[in-house]
């Protein structure tokens, strides 16, 4: 690099340099860490964003003198290297400890990235500020992501839509027996009654299922979740957003959205929603569409989330049979949200064993 004109000696290029190639490895080390931890907890969305972040950094640093960088390097002389607080050879509670402990060294390293490029590279610190403000966001959103149980969601592979067109006495047992059977999830959706009966129908199976078994989502009643202590609201598209959703529910909800075309499957990567259902797949006698998405969309979402390595799990919906369900299994979906074919059966329980039975198949 020729100095001579620049107003930079020599050895303010050196220790810049140093500085720089130390905060970029050390960013996309803790990119990287971030990203892992999302991907592995199944924060989909989340993954997904710190990848994009760790791309982008790379493109807005392509123009540095990589040789400059390499040549400034060293390591093994670095007084850093041995002055270390306690805290940080610390990670005693597990994987909150190493988000915030990974978060924290991107956003400060960022910084310094930012400082020091106004330097040497001043085209690239705009750049580079726009990543630390973004860093900010996705950071709080995923140490807040850390209250969520994911992990009982990425095991998850049967969800049934509950009515309370019953007696309460007759539901609870239906609920029970269902959970038993092999049913992860079940949603509580019944468009025909008032706040407080939502309440009491979802209040009364919250207390029948085992939570190791059988978690309790609510459907689009973020009030009905409060006063329930449910563990997932879900949205559709004509509801609230997955932001205004994400807003009115505790930290510790999961969050879930319909979709029905591969836009809104990005949308919902983009915008966390923490799990998706895909379809409708087939007609349905629970609820009415002008158009079904079919097996072709059900494909296009596992070639999509292969492609970008998003792990956001996905439950194909609507009209599926015990019949029709090795055709939506054919598509790579290995989760599927049913209703009458659980819930209005004549043997409830005979239903979710033989659905469980084929899901577990297919895995």
């Amino acid at each position: 690099m020729d100095l001579s004109n620049t107003g930079k000696s020599q050895a303010d290029s050196i220790a810049c340099h140093r500085i720089l190639d130390a905060n970029l490895n050390r960013t996309m080390e803790g990119l990287r860490t971030l990203e892992d931890l999302a991907r592995f907890q199944n924060h989909g969305s989340i993954q997904n964003r710190y990848k994009t972040l760790r791309h982008d950094l790379q493109g807005f640093t392509s123009t540095w003198d990589k040789s400059a960088l390499l040549t400034s390097r060293n390591a093994s002389d670095d007084v850093g290297r041995t002055t270390k607080t306690e805290s940080e050879s610390l990670r005693s509670h597990g994987a909150i400890d190493i988000a915030e402990a990974a978060a924290q060294r991107v956003q400060q390293s960022l910084r310094c990235l930012e400082e020091f490029a106004k330097f040497l590279y001043p085209n690239s610190s705009a750049g580079i500020e726009s990543l630390r403000y973004q860093v900010y966001d996705l950071n709080a959103k995923f140490l807040l992501a850390q209250k969520r149980d994911l992990a009982f969601l990425a095991k998850s592979k049967l969800y049934v839509l509950a009515n309370c067109q019953m007696p309460i006495a007759e539901f609870q047992t239906r609920i029970a027996s269902i959970s038993r059977a092999g049913v992860d999830i079940i949603q509580i959706r019944d468009k025909q009654l008032d706040a407080k009966q939502i309440i009491e129908y979802s209040s009364a199976a919250i207390a029948v299922v085992d939570p190791s078994q059988t978690r309790i989502v609510i459907n689009d009643r973020a009030d009905v979740l409060h006063c329930t202590q449910a563990w997932a609201l879900h949205v559709g598209q004509t509801d609230l957003s997955v932001n205004q959703a994400r807003s009115l529910i505790p930290n510790r909800c999961v969050l879930g959205l319909s979709t029905h075309d591969l836009q809104q499957v990005k949308d919902a990567i983009h915008f966390g929603a923490d799990y998706i259902g895909c379809g409708p797949t087939f007609p349905s006698s629970t609820k009415a569409f002008e158009s079904f998405s079919g097996l072709d969309f059900l494909q296009s979402v596992v070639d999509f989330l292969n492609q970008e390595q998003a792990s956001l799990p996905a439950f194909a919906i609507g009209g599926i049979t015990i019949e029709n369900l090795p055709k939506v299994l054919a598509t790579g979906i290995r989760r599927i949200a049913v209703s009458n074919s659980v819930w209005g059966a004549k043997l409830p329980s005979k239903a979710t064993e033989q659905m469980r039975q084929l899901l577990d198949q297919g895995t």
